[in-house]
């Protein structure tokens, strides 16, 4: 079976200018200005969405559609005797929390009109790519209703049938046609009774339509089988909230981005960690029974010697960087991004040509391999700066702070609230292993010890 055609149109080639077709003459525009749909963009839906319908409530959010003239339809006379095209190809609005409209053509002196009536306005807005549709939904009078548009095909079963009871007509199924959907130009309550009495007796239907005509009333017939949706990343960015719930964060140029000075500069920053699957025993302790929601601080430089951020090797996989090089020869170089007084993203180099970027721009988490121990620590990106002075110190400081929140303090003993051992032990699981902590005349070091299980 063919794939379907994709229901969402390429952002070119607007008409600024009527092309074939006819506005009836009766017909007044509710307004003069119809803005371009959304351009082409840079930016990006995050992954999820490829995969799960996005339902917008937003007031304000816009998205267009466009359907072409019931060509062979038309072409047989079947719109008021005129054998030729009478629709113009018809581009629809669909804003929350107004009434629908259409066009015919872009630019500030384009009039557009009411696809429905005043008291109908749109409610929501559902995108599933998956499924390749858009569902318009509306209140109208108290009633949900809604406009589908699926594999190209427009449909609107509380709004069209088959004897235009409402200003529009659905016919499906005719032999040689397309499915076709019609309405009345200008929608209001005379031409809706007109039309509807004239699908009565469709032996004078197109009479009826002529003495329509003679009073610059009409129909408007479109191929309901060539609908198309023009939507971009850029439609979301009008607002904040929604921009930050469905487009990803850019991943930024660093080609002009500065190497980090890290004799007087590093990079810091909180990494909160709500799955409790997702902590290491050197940065948080591990306990599989602790639901608790944890944070740990982690530097560049300074961490790269225990942690492998994941990130892209190169030749473009996956990996985990830096994971097997030599202490001393990890990290390369450091560049931050910064807008304003913001760091918005960094990048870090590593000696083995694999580079990591964070936060991610896809969920705002930095995900990283403990070295010592094979688990995996994962949190969401919180606070990230350039701090200023020694980035050595600051680690040794760092690393005491890990040790004393990972300390159980049931075991160790203390006096005036300070540990009194001179060393400082705890075991691991997974891996099971014996950890002290020794004081020298250079600071304290870190001895690890594999238990065996008996």
């Amino acid at each position: 079976m063919a794939k379907a055609k994709s229901v969402f149109a390429n952002l070119q080639g607007f008409p600024t200018s009527i092309g074939a077709g006819e506005i009836y003459g009766s017909m007044k525009p509710m307004g003069k200005g119809v803005d371009l749909p959304a351009s082409e963009s840079d930016r990006e839906f995050k992954k999820k969405w490829d995969d799960v319908p996005l339902e917008v409530k937003t007031d304000g959010f816009t998205i267009f559609a466009s359907m072409e003239n019931a060509t062979k339809l038309e072409a047989s006379g079947a719109n008021g005797g005129v054998a030729g095209q009478r629709t113009p190809k018809t581009y629809f609005k669909f804003t929350i929390g107004e009434t629908p409209t259409y066009s015919f053509y872009f630019g500030s002196d384009a009039p557009y009109y009411n696809l429905l009536g005043d008291s109908v306005k749109v409610n929501s807005i559902i995108i599933n790519k998956k499924n390749n549709s858009v569902n318009i939904t509306f209140n109208d009078e108290g009633k949900d209703a809604y406009i589908t548009i699926k594999n190209r095909k427009f449909t609107m079963p509380q709004f069209a049938n088959d004897g235009a009871s409402n200003g529009f007509l659905s016919q499906a199924g005719l032999t040689g046609y397309p499915d076709v959907i019609a309405t009345v130009a200008p929608y209001n309550p005379k031409t809706l009774v007109r039309f509807s009495s004239a699908m009565e007796d469709l032996n004078t239907l197109i009479a009826s339509v002529k003495a329509m005509n003679a009073d610059g009333e009409g129909i408007y017939m479109w191929n309901a089988e060539t609908a198309e949706v023009y939507l971009s990343p850029q439609s979301f960015t009008f607002d904040s909230a929604l921009d930050k719930e469905v487009l990803a964060t850019p991943n930024f140029d660093f080609t002009t981005a500065d190497k980090l000075d890290t004799k007087t500069r590093y990079i810091r920053f909180n990494c909160v960690i709500e799955n409790g699957s997702l902590r290491t025993n050197n940065y948080t302790g591990y306990d599989p029974l602790d639901s608790s929601l944890l944070m740990t601080t982690i530097q560049f430089p300074g961490d790269e010697g225990l942690l492998a951020p994941m990130g892209t090797s190169d030749e473009g996989t996956e990996v985990a960087c830096g994971l097997e090089a030599p202490e001393g020869r990890v990290l390369k170089a450091i560049k931050p991004v910064i807008m304003g007084d913001a760091v918005q993203q960094v990048k870090l180099e590593f000696h083995d040509g694999s580079f990591c970027l964070f936060p991610d721009s896809e969920n705002g988490l930095f995900t990283a391999t403990d070295k010592e121990t094979g688990q995996e620590l994962q949190g969401r990106v919180e606070n990230l700066i350039v701090a200023e002075g020694s980035w050595k110190e600051a680690h040794t400081k760092e690393v005491a702070n890990r040790v004393v929140s990972n300390t159980n303090t049931n075991l160790t003993i203390e006096a005036d609230d300070k540990a009194i051992t001179s060393s400082i032990a705890w075991r691991t699981s997974n891996p099971s292993t014996l950890k002290i902590i020794v004081p020298t005349d250079k600071g304290t070091k870190l001895i690890t010890i594999p238990l065996t299980e008996a």
